[in-house]
């Protein structure tokens, strides 16, 4: 039977709604050129779900029904088009409907952001953590940031592969004031082509006190959406995207574990795992006082949502004002880090630059007594 011509309108639809470019998830082509001669033309064809004939690739008695149907259509490279009929059971009728509806509602969902919203500037923080070095993948953090924002940007990358983490207090202080905050005020203050920042997507991977200083150089003066990085995910790409169908619903454990008379105050943020005294004791001194704020079970996996990230902010603000009731502004303030990168900012971000007394972050060195000061941060 000769199959029916696709109505021009329908193509034109087609063509629109795909913006140009391969329906194939992942493939995403733009079909209205050569990638490689640079050439202009029609790199493209026009594809059957259910395929055209009832005999062909996924043909079924509503083949001829549905030859000229837009629901029954998508656009596709020639190389897409021929993995689809060539291997038809791998490309089931439902999976290539699911393809077809992510990608238009993808494509409606970007055109239509109104050009008068604000566009938010991308930070990175990279830093080794010991002799590993994490890039931060930034087709993951445009992912995380689709839809509330464009994904077109310049933003601010702080990057460094071979710091030393067993350096002294001072070189830890001088790589902060000299790489982040340098670069974090100037960008504030200058904005980047000379359009001002008005608000932050920040994404970190790095030793927790660079992530609190870098949190605190922010601080709370301009809008900021904090972003985590999380484990056991099968698609890569989504690595940064926040879960929230996952229950909020936590609880944080706020104790005084150890009461003192003098000005030095540890406070231990036990979150991603437990600190037992062992991890600390070369800090306790007779007359310290300790404070600590965990979860019942402290695991690395355990932040999945905005929210969760919002009442420990409101948790550890809360205990940052009652320890400095209980022991005056001159009081010196150690904290104790096992928490996710986006609670390490988020810490860094509350502390008030006139209200809090010193507050110095420490390093966990395994095998050098546990935890040991490094960076001042206020």
């Amino acid at each position: 039977m000769k199959r029916k011509n696709i109505p021009e309108w329908v193509k034109l639809q087609l063509w629109v709604k795909s913006a140009g470019r391969c329906q194939f998830k992942g493939c995403n082509k733009p079909v209205w050129y050569n990638g490689l001669t640079l050439s202009e033309g029609k790199f493209c064809e026009v594809a059957h779900i259910i395929g055209s004939s009832k005999n062909g690739p996924r043909g079924t008695e509503e083949s001829e029904e549905l030859q000229t149907d837009f629901s029954n259509l998508m656009l596709l490279c020639k190389s897409c088009h021929n993995e689809i009929d060539d291997h038809p059971e791998k490309y089931p009728i439902d999976l290539l409907r699911q393809w077809k509806r992510e990608h238009e509602e993808r494509i409606e969902i970007q055109t239509s952001i109104s050009e008068e919203i604000s566009k938010s500037t991308v930070l990175q923080l990279a830093v080794n953590i010991g002799e590993r070095f994490v890039p931060i993948n930034i087709e993951a953090v445009k992912k995380a940031m689709f839809p509330k924002f464009p994904t077109d940007f310049k933003g601010i990358k702080i990057e460094e592969q071979s710091f030393d983490r067993y350096a002294t207090p001072q070189e830890w202080q001088t790589f902060a004031e000299t790489k982040i905050k340098r670069k974090i005020q100037w960008c504030l203050n200058e904005g980047i082509d000379d359009l001002k920042i008005k608000h932050l997507s920040i994404f970190g991977i790095s030793p927790m006190p660079f992530l609190m200083y870098l949190g605190n150089c922010i601080g709370d003066t301009i809008p900021a959406d904090i972003y985590q990085s999380h484990r056991n995910i099968d698609d890569t790409n989504k690595t940064w995207c926040w879960q929230e169908d996952q229950n909020s619903d936590i609880s944080y454990y706020i104790s005084n574990e150890k009461k003192g008379v003098n000005d030095k105050v540890l406070l231990k943020l036990a979150i991603s795992d437990y600190i037992e005294i062992d991890k600390y004791k070369s800090l306790i001194s007779d007359d310290c006082s300790i404070y600590q704020i965990t979860i019942s079970e402290p695991s690395p996996h355990f932040l999945k949502s905005k929210k969760q990230l919002e009442i420990f902010s409101y948790e550890y603000r809360k205990l940052l004002n009652k320890i400095q009731a209980e022991h005056g502004k001159q009081c010196k303030i150690y904290i104790l880090p096992a928490v996710p990168v986006s609670i390490a900012i988020e810490c860094g971000r509350v502390i008030l630059p006139t209200k809090d007394p010193e507050i110095y972050i420490c390093e966990y060195y395994p095998y050098k007594n546990g935890f040991k000061k490094v960076l001042q941060i206020n």
